[in-house]
């Protein structure tokens, strides 16, 4: 892909230019948000084969709520993977930035671009919206055991009404066993909080990255600074110095030919 050539680029101009650590935490960052990418693609393959369950499965109410469940989380995922495509987008456009102003600009247009990328807050606020999926997620599991354990009891309490009438002994009704709909709904909604969970570590990480990332491109900055500094003194120092050599010429020699009054009587 084009955005990770120029990332690539970026990352190499920095480690020619005594920005190493820039580079790794980047390296690093782009390592975690690929790695959410992925996640949020399998994410989507399991809220897929929910559907297609849902659509082998006989009408009913639980098919409709645990439908609608599937629906709701499958558009924060949506809106998520969106918000992760537009960092990438914007950390590629700092990447190309750099990359094309660095003939002029030097090691400037670097710490600029580092500078302008800033997304701490965007994966902060992109956490909470999967520890939101998270929550939601664990909620419509524990919805879809409850239908599925009240629809197993009814239908042994039915069972045992029957088995009164005819005579036979009753048995104990404790919900029993998943059904197969339940069973073949829950395996991918369970498969789908563990990726959330393993997805929302990732973007812990990240923010980790972008906070190391930020410091490094400070401490930068700061040694830029320093070091512009003291090649280029202050207009204090300048005059104090210009004063120092002035003081140091010696005083210029009495013009022998200028006579005083005195000598001239």
């Amino acid at each position: 892909m084009q955005s990770n050539e120029t990332i690539q680029q970026f990352m190499k101009l920095l480690e020619e230019n005594t920005r190493q650590g820039q580079a790794q935490d980047l390296s690093l960052l782009m390592f975690y948000m690929d790695g959410m990418t992925r996640q949020f693609e399998a994410v989507s393959q399991e809220l897929q084969e929910v559907r297609q369950q849902l659509a082998q499965a006989q009408e009913s109410p639980a098919k409709k709520a645990v439908g609608r469940m599937v629906e709701a989380l499958g558009h924060k995922v949506d809106q998520a993977r969106e918000v992760l495509d537009d960092l990438r987008e914007r950390i590629t456009d700092c990447a190309k930035n750099a990359v094309e102003n660095f003939k002029e600009a030097g090691v400037t247009a670097l710490d600029k671009a580092v500078s302008a990328i800033g997304v701490k807050n965007v994966l902060e606020s992109l956490q909470e919206k999967i520890s939101g999926m998270i929550a939601d997620t664990k909620q419509n599991i524990e919805k879809v055991e409850s239908i599925g354990h009240e629809l197993r009891s009814v239908g042994g309490h039915l069972k045992n009404a029957g088995r009164t009438l005819t005579g036979k002994e009753t048995q104990t009704v404790d919900g029993g066993q998943e059904g197969r709909f339940q069973s073949v709904v829950l395996a991918p909604m369970r498969t789908t909080q563990k990726l959330l969970s393993g997805m929302n570590n990732a973007t812990l990480a990240a923010i980790g990255g972008m906070e190391s990332l930020e410091l490094s491109a400070e401490a930068a900055r700061e040694a830029r600074t320093e070091r512009q500094a003291e090649k280029k003194p202050s207009i204090r120092q300048a005059l104090a110095e210009k004063r120092a050599e002035a003081a140091a010429q010696p005083a210029p020699a009495p013009d022998k030919e200028h006579k005083t009054p005195e000598a001239a009587l």
